[in-house]
C-alpha cells in the first residue's frame, strides 16, 4: 500500500530544504540514466538536464503524490514521489535528499498512470 500520509507542512518542509540546498547552496541534481528519464528528455526534446532542475525547483507541496518511503539504498535518506503537469503532460518525479546540497533524482519521466495528488484533493489524469 503506497505511502500517502505526510501532511502539506511535512511536503513543504522537505521541498523547502530541497531547494534551499539547490538555489543558494549551489547544490547538484544527480540524475538516475535509465532509459525511462533519457527517453523523457527525448519526448520532451530537452537537450539539457538543467530543465529537470528548473522543473524540480518549481515543485509545490499540492504536486506530493506519495511518500516519505524507505529508500532501497542502506543509509540513504526518505524517497519522496511528485506528480507534475509539465509542458501539458502529466510527469512522474522521484527524488531524495543526498548529503547536503545534493539531490538525486531516480525517476523524472511521463507517468504511466492516473495520479491521485492527496493535497491538491484530485486525480490527475494522464
Amino acid at each position: 500500500m503506497a505511502n500517502t500520509s505526510a501532511t502539506y507542512d511535512e511536503v513543504k518542509s522537505f521541498l523547502d530544504q530541497m531547494k534551499i540546498w539547490l538555489t543558494f547552496l549551489n547544490g547538484n541534481v544527480m540524475y538516475d540514466t535509465r532509459p525511462k528519464n533519457r527517453q523523457f528528455m527525448a519526448d520532451m526534446e530537452w537537450t539539457q538536464a538543467s530543465k529537470k532542475k528548473e522543473w524540480l525547483l518549481k515543485l509545490e507541496p499540492e504536486d506530493y503524490f506519495e511518500g516519505p518511503d524507505d529508500n532501497e539504498n542502506p543509509g540513504c535518506n526518505q524517497v519522496w514521489k511528485f506528480g507534475k503537469r509539465i509542458e501539458g503532460k502529466l510527469c512522474y518525479i522521484k527524488i531524495y535528499l543526498l548529503k547536503s546540497p545534493n539531490v538525486y533524482c531516480i525517476s523524472f519521466h511521463l507517468a504511466e498512470q492516473d495520479m491521485r495528488l492527496p493535497l491538491k484533493g484530485i486525480i490527475e489524469r494522464i
